[in-house]
């Protein structure tokens, strides 16, 4: 699911780190001047990815121990 800017519902590029707060490129620019402050969309969503990915394969090799 795509997220979207909670300004003005645009498609999503920024988040503030650890909150819900989301919005595109042009109102992150003008609401924060220094976008670097902000969490790109994209790597929090890999960053996920891979804690779940991790915790998958942690499950699997706990079953396949105990069988």
């Amino acid at each position: 699911m795509a997220k979207k800017c909670m300004i003005c519902d645009a498609p999503a590029v920024f988040q503030i780190k650890n909150t819900t707060d989301y919005y595109c490129a042009d109102c992150a620019e003008e609401n924060f001047g220094d976008v670097s402050v902000l969490v790109k969309v994209e790597e929090e969503a890999q960053r996920l990815k891979k804690l779940v990915d991790e915790k998958m394969e942690e499950e699997n090799n706990y079953d396949e121990s105990n069988n």
